[in-house]
């Protein structure tokens, strides 16, 4: 069994103080009693789960939606709704024998359900019930709130320490990347001179096949210069050799032939 007791003003009556108290077994859409108190008389009440029902369907809504409206209008439970005071109000009419509570919606004021209420006989007990059910309540959220308060102190340690090792982390990050520049500039210079070493040994390379090769050149020129020629000298006849410093004897063939040592003069001047 699960109940509450809270506050209420009624819009009839403002400036006078009414304490409600609703009981429910499962949910209020099963089915709920109340019962209100001025502090001096007390009525009760009782609302069927068909009546629920007739009343959910009346305002064209499903049993989830309506169970909201309930809990918020009895209950002042607004589940981050809003301000409950501002949305929903109470009516009781003028023989205190019917007790409806309405929605503000859009402007307009939409009777969320009504209670039959009924006079207690003695009303001292039900106060002093609805006094108890208020301290129980109040203990309830006492222990509660306690609960509460130690596992926000946990929570802080943990927040904490998680904290320190975030920072800690960070450091050992910081620290960590300085060291992997400082060896990442390192092995770059390292590169650098060895890049610009090849690159030297390549150039010269280059000169020295350059240089070989130019001597290969000026080698083959002057072979070809100084070479003497193979080929054999052709003598026209009528022409006198003897001025030249060639001696010419004649050949039984009728051919002139000459000496081969002048010849071999000859060629290389």
């Amino acid at each position: 069994m699960s109940g509450t007791v809270r506050k209420i003003s009624l819009t009839s009556d403002p400036q006078a103080s009414y304490f409600l108290q609703v009981d429910w077994s499962v949910d209020l859409t099963s089915g709920f009693t109340l019962m209100l108190t001025d502090g001096r008389s007390a009525w009760i009440g009782e609302v069927s789960e068909d009546e629920v029902m007739m009343e959910a369907k009346g305002m064209g809504v499903s049993r989830e939606s309506y169970l909201k409206d309930l809990q918020q209008a009895l209950t002042g439970c607004d589940g981050g709704a809003g301000d409950v005071k501002q949305t929903y109000s109470f009516q009781l009419s003028p023989d205190h024998c019917r007790l409806s509570y309405h929605k503000l919606c859009d402007g307009a004021m939409v009777q969320v359900g009504s209670v039959d209420l009924q006079p207690a006989r003695d009303p001292v007990p039900m106060n002093r019930e609805m006094i108890a059910q208020s301290l129980k309540h109040t203990a309830q959220l006492v222990k509660e709130n306690v609960a509460l308060l130690e596992e926000n102190r946990k929570l802080k340690l943990i927040h904490k320490r998680i904290l320190a090792d975030f920072n800690q982390l960070v450091q050992e990050k910081e620290t960590t990347e300085k060291k992997l520049y400082s060896c990442f500039v390192t092995v770059m210079k390292e590169k650098k001179v060895k890049i610009r070493s090849l690159k030297d040994e390549l150039s010269q390379l280059e000169r020295q096949k350059k240089r070989r090769k130019s001597q290969e050149d000026g080698s083959e020129e002057t072979s070809e210069s100084i070479h003497p020629s193979l080929a054999p000298t052709i003598i026209t006849p009528g022409h006198d050799l003897t001025c030249h410093g060639i001696t010419v004897e004649p050949s039984d063939d009728g051919q002139e032939q000459y000496d081969s040592q002048d010849l071999g003069a000859s060629d290389v001047e």
